[in-house]
């Protein structure tokens, strides 16, 4: 009995430090987002420290093949103020920094959102009545591909037409208290986004029943 109440103490520790690592959502992880029609997901990508100490060529796939594409972070330093990253176009993006706060707002209610669904990859149906706490709705409320007025040019998401692939700049802004001031982002990494590939265990499923369709046949000779 003893040896039994071990055992389930140790398998309810472990539950306790999976549950703690799996905080998805938390501010300095890469968040992708991709939306089409009503359909939106969201996807936690890891630590983006993380993922730049590997290099600053990051590559990601799509669950949806046609659709817009949006890549941001957010580290709170204090506030409304904190470093911002946000996906663009490759040839440079600037903030307008009066709407940190706008952006620390819907990024709290979007992240706030996924967090409650659980799991690195949630779906949400992308429409006000539905989910006013979507990045749809809180980024791209007021200007699709805004940030919530974030960025200036509102060139923060790619359209995936035919799947892909996209290549996308990830800027990084480090907090102001200047008011109203713009700031052109720094280039950190170039991201790479293409529709999601056919999973390797599916392939091989496929293999495998052709090998048994083949073991087949030659038993019927």
């Amino acid at each position: 009995m003893k040896k039994i109440m071990m055992l389930l103490a140790a398998a309810m520790l472990l539950l306790g430090l999976n549950g703690q690592a799996m905080a998805y959502f938390s501010n300095g992880d890469l968040i992708q987002v991709v939306y089409q029609g009503t359909t939106e997901i969201a996807t936690d990508e890891g630590s983006l420290a993380t993922l730049l100490a590997g290099g600053t060529t990051l590559n990601f796939s799509s669950p949806l093949a046609n659709a817009q594409v949006a890549y941001f972070d957010y580290v709170i330093t204090g506030g409304s103020q904190g470093t911002v990253w946000t996906s663009g176009n490759n040839g440079g993006q600037t903030a307008v920094f009066s709407s940190t706060s706008n952006f620390h707002n819907a990024y709290s209610a979007a992240t706030g959102l996924y967090y409650n669904l659980g799991g690195p990859q949630v779906t949400v149906l992308n429409t006000p009545i539905a989910n006013p706490n979507s990045y749809t709705v809180q980024m791209d409320g007021g200007k699709v591909g805004s940030m919530d007025g974030f960025l200036k040019n509102a060139d923060g998401e790619a359209t995936m037409a035919n799947g892909g692939p996209v290549q996308q700049t990830l800027y990084q802004y480090v907090p102001t208290l200047t008011r109203g001031a713009s700031s052109t982002g720094t280039a950190v990494a170039t991201i790479n986004t293409s529709a999601t590939p056919v999973p390797p265990s599916i392939l091989l499923m496929g293999s495998g029943l052709l090998g048994l369709a083949g073991i087949g046949r030659k038993r019927t000779v």
